[in-house]
């Protein structure tokens, strides 16, 4: 080869490793990848799994923490700017929304590779897939390619605690209440309400409105909170769960629930699988352990019970200059080996072979129903980019009725209305 057939191949080769290097499918092996995770439980098993990559690979995982409602923040500020300091992030299953509708993320399937496994429920795959692969999609969504933009790293779907010492599981919400009667004394409530006004309440009463048959839209985007379901299920919170609950439950979160629960001032709730393993289900602060029985959400008048996603998801920013060692960190993770380690530190896995493995059964015994909860399987939040909006008006009016300043046929009217207004300006057909 002459000199400057050389020189020209040699521009050639610079070119493409400089592209490989600085471009989202990031080929080159980088010291380090750089993960943006949510401040609690549901970063441990991820921070504990760290050191373990490195030695395996050589490349540090650098976790930084920030609090729910300030990493939302972070994120979308780092999107917007197409920065590069995130090559992984964690994001709660409720954002998605709004990170696929604007483009944040690199598809994990067309550009990595990764593919569905048969030992992970069809929903985790699901609830990462933009747009939504059932219910309504946004108007501005229908006719886009649907792609993998993030991979459960949190299995993490909303289930029902009771004290198992003192009867057995309920099948139903009419078990649930009738139970709640025959238990409810002074210092020890029926029912446990998560009642604080925004996403609290709401988060504790979509699985009891999916399951009494009611909803906040229906297929075609048409708000249906104001239905006879709807508003039959809004009574039983306000109304019959409230008449035994813990006294304030209009001022109680998540935190609160399980401490009433584990010091044994409860006798049921629903509840998170982070607050099992931090609160419920910990020696060092409960007063229960072995007393507690966990179950998917029990049947309503719908005849189904319906749990909530709040799965957390790993996925890839269009900025980061890493992306094909990001996504073989997604592949590394939800290896079925690495789940198991990835539990017995901490981690809510998301492999039905994890889950239902008898000796993590032994210290983690929601597992099982966890599992069986990914089945069924759970709902997921409206899958609209104005989700907050129409979370905080469910929130405000809920917690208003539980309060009593409102009756809940009222709440659910006002809530309805509000929530048709703002869809409506926002361009889709309710």
């Amino acid at each position: 080869m002459n000199r400057s057939r050389w020189l020209a191949a040699l521009t050639v080769l610079a070119i493409i490793v400089s592209a490989c290097q600085s471009g989202g499918g990031g080929g080159a092996k980088p010291a380090k990848l750089t993960v943006a995770g949510v401040e609690g439980n549901e970063s441990i098993g991820l921070k504990a799994l760290a050191p373990m990559y490195e030695k395996e690979t050589g490349i540090k995982i650098e976790i930084t923490t920030s609090p729910y409602d300030q990493l939302y923040e972070k994120l979308v500020n780092a999107f917007k700017a197409n920065d590069s300091t995130f090559d992984l992030v964690m994001m709660d299953d409720p954002w998605m929304p709004k990170f696929g509708t604007d483009g944040y993320f690199q598809a994990l399937d067309k550009t990595y590779g990764i593919q569905r496994d048969s030992d992970i429920a069809p929903v985790i795959y699901d609830v990462g897939t933009w747009p939504p692969p059932r219910g309504p999609v946004p108007p501005s969504e229908k006719n886009k390619e649907k792609q993998l933009l993030g991979v459960t790293v949190v299995g993490n779907v909303e289930m029902f605690m009771y004290r198992s010492d003192l009867s057995g599981p309920p099948k139903s919400y009419d078990d649930v209440l009738a139970n709640a009667k025959s238990q409810n004394k002074p210092n020890f409530a029926g029912y446990i309400v998560r009642g604080k006004k925004g996403n609290p309440i709401v988060a504790d009463f979509l699985p009891i409105l999916w399951s009494f048959g009611g909803d906040v839209f229906d297929e075609n985007w048409q708000v249906k909170f104001d239905s006879p379901e709807s508003v039959a299920a809004v009574r039983y919170l306000v109304q019959d769960l409230k008449s035994v609950a813990q006294s304030g439950p209009e001022n109680t979160d998540a935190a609160d629930r399980s401490r009433l629960m584990a010091i044994g001032q409860g006798y049921q709730s629903s509840v998170w699988p982070g607050e099992v393993a931090g609160i419920v289900g910990d020696p060092a602060v409960s007063k229960v352990i072995g007393k507690v029985g966990f179950i998917p959400i029990p049947a309503g008048k719908s005849g189904k019970g319906y749990g909530m996603m709040g799965n957390w998801l790993l996925g890839i920013p269009k900025g980061s200059k890493n992306g094909q060692a990001a996504a073989d960190f997604i592949k590394w993770i939800t290896k079925a080996d690495i789940q198991k380690t990835y539990a017995e530190n901490g981690g809510i896995p998301a492999r039905t072979s994890v889950l239902t493995d008898a000796t993590l059964n032994q210290k983690n015994p929601y597992f099982k129903p966890l599992s069986e909860a990914l089945q069924v399987p759970p709902n997921w939040r409206p899958r609209t980019d104005q989700w907050n909006a129409v979370e905080n008006i469910l929130g405000t009016e809920l917690n208003a009725a539980l309060a009593g300043q409102k009756s809940a046929d009222d709440a659910a009217k006002s809530a309805a209305d509000q929530i048709r207004t703002l869809m409506k300006q926002a361009g889709y057909p309710s």
